[in-house]
């Protein structure tokens, strides 16, 4: 088993892999804002970067330290802004894995690059140590890396492609 560091020494020492994308930051022009019927989850929408955990794991007055430490970790080793890390946390569901209701949590990181193998295991290594504060084992911690194309990220009433 390895020797568990605390959270930001484990950030910090590791080499940031940077995302290769620029940041557009012009605002295209839409005439309009569409609206739907459909219901939507605020932690279903990803953001840049952005986390999404759900737990059946009440995280009590450690939440707000947890998405803290989450998303700094992401920032930094992503090599993003934090200003636009997003990070969402649902703890306390009803959730089974492998017909056991032990401690569980299914996570999911968006970016719009800097998602590859290198970044994805720092982050793997930094939230499961995250969540095993919580008494969740890395063998019960599932997640899921997305890297979104530009032109499928929407932000200020725009996409990230323009």
């Amino acid at each position: 088993m390895r020797a568990r560091a605390s959270i930001p020494s484990a950030i910090a020492s590791r080499r940031v892999v940077r995302c290769p994308a620029s940041r557009a930051t012009s605002r295209g022009t839409i005439g309009s804002r569409a609206t739907t019927q459909r219901r939507l989850d605020l932690c279903d929408l990803p953001g840049d970067p952005s986390l999404v955990v759900h737990t059946n794991v009440t995280m009590g007055d450690s939440k707000r330290p947890f998405m803290l430490a989450a998303s700094r970790s992401i920032a930094e080793t992503l090599g993003k802004p934090e200003s636009y890390v997003a990070v969402c946390a649902m703890d306390g569901l009803d959730m089974v894995w492998g017909g056991s209701d032990e401690p569980c949590a299914l996570c999911r990181v968006t970016s719009l690059g800097a998602i590859n193998l290198e970044n994805n295991k720092a982050l793997s290594e930094d939230l499961c140590e995250l969540l095993g504060e919580f008494g969740i084992k890395g063998t019960r911690i599932y997640i899921a890396f997305e890297d979104v194309p530009r032109e499928n990220m929407g932000y200020d009433f725009a996409t990230f492609a323009g």
